[in-house]
C-alpha cells in the first residue's frame, strides 16, 4: 500500500465520526483536504452519510450550521489551509451562541511548512478562540498504536462534547504532509472501539420543588418562553400554565404559537410599548423565564422596572441572562422544571385579564383593506396560509421583529433563526442546510441579508433543494428607519443603502422560479401552491411607510384597550 500510515489516520477518523452517529458532512474543497474529502465522498457513494460541497466556505459554515439546527445532531464541517477556515467564522460565532453543534475540521500544512512563509500556511493553532467549546490539534497520521488509540478517542469524545449542554462547535486541526493521496477505497476496522459517554443529568429534588410550590402558591405569574423550546418542555409547560392559571408570553422561536391554549399570549410587545402605567391589572408578582434571548427588546425594560421576583430555568448553567434581572437562577430545563412542579392555585381574574388583551389585539391584527402589500401583512399571509409541516426561517432585522409583532398562526410552525449573533450574513445558506429533507421550507429575508449571502443560493441549484424564499425588498436597512439616526444627514448614505438590486435577474441566474407579490390575494396564492424547486417571491414594499404602519398598530391598540378594559 502507497500510504497506509495517511490511509488508516483517514479511517480512524471517519470511522470514529460514523460510531458516533454522523449523518451529515460539508466540504469546502481544497488541496490539503483531499484526504478527508475524498473519504467522506466514498462514505456517500456506500449511502452512509450526506454529503454537500459548497465552494463558498461562509455559505458552507451556514449550510452545515442550518443541517444541524435542524437536526440537533453534529455535522462536520471541512476545509483546506489558509484563509478557508477564516471564512468559517461568522457562522460559528452562531453556532457558539446559539448552541448549535458542529464538528469544524480544519486541515493544515505540517509544522515544518509554518512560520517560513509556506503558501496557505497561517497560524490555526486555536484559530477561533473562545469561539469554540474546544480547539483539539489532531496528531499527524503515525504508526504509532497509542496515537491511533487517542485519535479515535479525541474524535468520538469531540463528538459528544458538541452535543453535550451547552452544544456548540467543536474545533480540530488536522495537519497533513503530502503525498495526500490515501489508498482508496478506505476499508474500516470493524473492531475500533466505540466509547459511550453519558449525558449529565441535573436533579430537582422534591425539597426544592415543594419550596418554589409554597412560593408561587397564589400568586399572579406569567411565563416568559423564549427560544429554542423542546416539544416536550413546551407540552409540560402548557400543562403546567393551564392547572394554575398563568399566561405565557410566547416568543416566535419558542414554536408555542399556534398551539391550541388561551393561555399562550403573542401581543406582548405591543402591549409593552403602548405602556402598562394604567394596567396594573396586568403586572406580575413571578416571572418564570426560559429559553434563550428574546426577540421583543421591550421585555428587557420590563424585566428591568418589574417588581416581580424572576427567576430564570438556565439549562446551559452558562448565567446568560442578558437582562441582568433574575433574582434565581436554575439549572434546570423547561421540561424538568414543569414536569416536577405541582401546579397552584391563581385567582380566575388573573388569566382572564390576559385573555381579554390578547383577543383586543387579534380583533385589530388584521390583514389591511388597501391592495398594496406591506411587511405586517406579508407576516400575516403566512400566518394563515403555513401549516404544522412548515420549516419557516426568518431573517434577522426587520423581518424577526415583525413575525414576533403580528404572527398568529393557525397551527405551530417549525420556526428558526439565527438569533445568537444576531446577524444577516448566512441567512439563504442556513435555510437552505434546514431544508434539506424536506419540501415545505419558507425563508422570509430582506433585500439586503439576500443580497448578503447570494451565493448561497447556488446550493440550492446544485443540489435541486425546495424552498419558497420571500424578498421583502425596501431598497435597503429598513430596520434603520426605526433607529434614532433616522432623518439625520446623509442617513440614505450610511444606513439607508439602497442597492437597486434586480431579483429577477438574480433568479434567472441560479434558475430559480420568479414572481412578483404586491397584493395579498397573489402571495397567499403563490404561499399554498407545491414548492417544486428554488423559488422567489419578490415583494416591494417602502420603508417610510413602514414607520407609520407600526406606529399605527400600536395606537389602535391602545385605544381598544382603553376603550373595552
Amino acid at each position: 500500500m502507497k500510504n497506509k500510515m495517511l490511509t488508516d489516520h483517514i479511517s480512524i477518523i471517519l470511522n470514529g465520526l460514523l460510531l458516533q452517529g454522523l449523518k451529515n458532512a460539508v466540504i469546502a474543497p481544497g488541496s490539503r483536504s483531499t484526504p478527508l474529502a475524498l473519504g467522506l465522498a466514498q462514505l456517500a457513494d456506500e449511502q452512509k452519510i450526506n454529503l454537500f460541497v459548497d465552494v463558498d466556505e461562509r455559505s458552507a459554515a451556514f449550510f452545515a450550521l442550518g443541517i444541524a439546527k435542524k437536526t440537533n445532531i453534529p455535522v462536520l464541517l471541512v476545509c483546506t489551509s489558509g484563509t478557508a477556515a477564516a471564512n468559517f467564522y461568522p457562522a460559528i460565532c452562531e453556532a457558539k451562541i446559539s448552541h448549535i453543534p458542529l464538528i469544524v475540521l480544519t486541515t493544515d500544512r505540517p509544522p515544518e511548512l509554518t512560520n517560513i512563509a509556506a503558501p496557505q500556511a497561517i497560524d490555526q493553532n486555536r484559530f477561533f478562540g473562545n469561539q469554540v467549546k474546544d480547539f483539539i490539534e489532531l496528531p499527524l497520521p503515525e504508526t504509532n498504536q497509542d496515537s491511533k488509540d487517542y485519535t479515535n478517542y479525541i474524535i468520538q469524545q469531540s463528538f459528544q462534547a458538541a452535543m453535550t449542554n451547552p452544544a456548540g462547535p467543536i474545533h480540530l486541526n488536522q495537519p497533513f504532509r503530502k503525498p495526500l493521496m490515501p489508498d482508496l477505497p478506505l476499508v474500516f476496522d470493524l473492531n475500533q472501539r466505540k466509547y459511550n459517554f453519558l449525558p449529565f443529568i441535573s436533579s430537582f429534588n422534591d425539597k426544592l420543588s415543594e419550596k418554589l410550590h409554597n412560593s408561587f402558591e397564589n400568586k399572579r405569574g406569567i411565563i416568559l418562553a423564549g427560544p429554542q423550546q423542546t416539544p416536550l418542555g413546551n407540552l409540560k409547560m402548557l400543562e403546567w400554565a393551564k392547572k394554575s392559571g398563568w399566561p405565557i408570553l410566547a416568543d416566535p422561536l419558542s414554536e408555542l404559537r399556534g398551539m391550541n391554549s388561551t393561555n399562550l399570549i403573542t401581543c406582548y410587545d405591543s402591549l409593552l410599548k403602548i405602556g402598562l402605567k394604567n394596567l396594573d391589572i396586568l403586572k406580575p408578582d413571578i416571572v418564570i423565564r426560559t429559553g434563550q434571548t428574546f426577540v421583543a427588546a421591550s421585555l428587557v425594560n420590563f424585566l428591568k422596572n418589574s417588581h416581580a421576583q424572576i427567576y430564570f430555568l438556565d439549562e446551559n448553567n452558562n448565567h446568560s441572562d442578558y437582562t441582568k434581572t433574575s433574582d434565581f437562577s436554575l439549572n434546570l430545563s423547561s421540561e424538568d422544571f414543569f414536569e416536577k412542579l405541582r401546579p397552584v392555585a391563581t385567582s380566575n381574574t388573573w388569566l382572564k385579564k390576559w385573555i381579554d388583551v390578547e383577543r383586543i389585539f387579534t380583533s385589530i391584527n388584521k390583514n389591511s383593506s388597501v391592495n398594496l402589500l406591506n411587511e405586517l401583512d406579508v407576516v400575516r399571509a403566512i400566518a394563515q396560509t403555513c401549516n404544522s409541516n412548515s420549516n419557516l426561517f426568518v431573517s434577522n432585522s426587520m423581518p424577526i421583529r415583525d413575525v414576533d409583532s403580528v404572527l398568529q398562526p393557525t397551527s405551530p410552525l417549525n420556526i428558526f433563526c439565527n438569533r445568537g449573533a444576531n446577524g444577516i450574513d448566512g441567512i439563504i445558506s442556513t435555510a437552505l442546510g434546514i431544508s434539506i429533507n424536506s419540501t415545505n421550507t419558507l425563508l422570509l429575508t430582506g433585500d439586503l441579508a439576500f443580497f448578503h449571502d447570494m451565493n448561497g443560493l447556488m446550493m440550492a441549484k446544485k443540489y435541486h433543494l425546495k424552498i419558497k424564499i420571500i424578498v421583502i425588498n425596501n431598497n435597503g436597512g429598513g430596520i434603520f428607519s426605526f433607529l434614532p439616526q433616522a432623518g439625520s444627514d446623509n442617513f440614505e448614505t450610511v444606513f439607508g443603502t439602497p442597492l437597486d438590486i434586480d431579483i429577477a435577474q438574480i433568479a434567472t441566474l441560479y434558475n430559480a422560479k420568479y414572481s412578483l407579490a404586491t397584493t395579498d390575494k397573489k402571495l397567499k396564492s403563490l404561499l399554498k401552491s407545491p414548492t417544486l424547486g428554488l423559488e422567489i417571491i419578490e415583494v416591494p414594499t417602502n420603508r417610510n411607510e413602514n414607520v407609520a404602519l407600526r406606529q399605527s398598530l400600536i395606537e389602535n391598540f391602545k385605544q381598544q384597550i382603553t376603550k373595552e378594559l
